[in-house]
């Protein structure tokens, strides 16, 4: 369990901690659209050598976290999604002690030509593959096509694969939260993405359990969203 709550902490955090610190959140959606892109994996890299250095995973609602992220120095934001034109520009996180909590950063995406429905590759019945399990975890190494060990997912390649619940990504006190009150016969069912295909995905794919009880993550889109550019350089 230890893990697994480590492996939920993880993502949204920094891969390498800076000095001047600033919460970064925002929304992922389709240019001139009110559509949120979930599945879009989030990277600021280091210019000079495009090692990562934080990253994030947008939930159904395009939401991402990126935590605190070191402000004042140059980075390189990619973005890549499903059906999606990949974004690529150099940006350079200003710190402004007048916004709490957060900085909002808002990223907009062309979708490609040849994009269609986001849809899942399989979709699992708890009661089907796993008839004899009585909590959420019992249901984890029972999923065909992915393997879970020591609170990680992977799939037969061995990439990582992401769990979400409706749609959202769960943090460790969520999680728990949602352990105690969620059974195995409260999942209806468990929808598995496949995005292996797209350009240097977060994870090779998604898990989505979809239970019947009501999940929200960020805070929703009510207007067109608009695409931030005040950190462009």
């Amino acid at each position: 369990m230890r893990k697994l709550i480590l492996f939920f902490l993880f993502l949204g955090g920094a891969v390498f901690a800076g000095a001047r610190e600033q919460w970064v959140t925002g929304h992922v959606f389709i240019c001139g659209t009110m559509q949120a892109m979930p599945f879009a994996s989030v990277w600021l890299l280091d210019p000079q050598t495009g090692e990562p250095e934080y990253a994030a995973f947008t939930s159904v609602d395009g939401w991402y976290d990126f935590g605190n992220v070191e402000m004042d120095r140059a980075y390189l934001l990619k973005v890549t999604a499903p059906g999606c034109e990949t974004v690529t520009k150099k940006i350079k996180p200003r710190y402004d002690a007048n916004v709490q909590p957060n900085i909002t950063y808002n990223i907009a995406l062309e979708r490609t030509p040849d994009a269609g429905m986001l849809m899942p590759a399989a979709m699992y019945v708890p009661a089907e593959i796993a008839p004899d399990a009585v909590t959420i975890e019992d249901v984890y190494g029972h999923i065909p096509g992915v393997i879970y060990e020591d609170g990680f997912f992977t799939d037969a390649n061995g990439a990582n694969v992401r769990i979400l619940f409706n749609g959202y990504v769960m943090y460790s006190s969520s999680y728990e939260e949602l352990c105690e009150l969620v059974t195995a016969k409260d999942i209806v069912s468990i929808d598995y993405y496949d995005l292996s295909d797209t350009d240097s995905p977060y994870y090779a794919g998604v898990l989505d359990f979809r239970v019947n009880i009501v999940i929200s993550n960020g805070p929703e889109n009510t207007e067109l969203p608009i695409e931030s550019t005040f950190w462009d350089i």
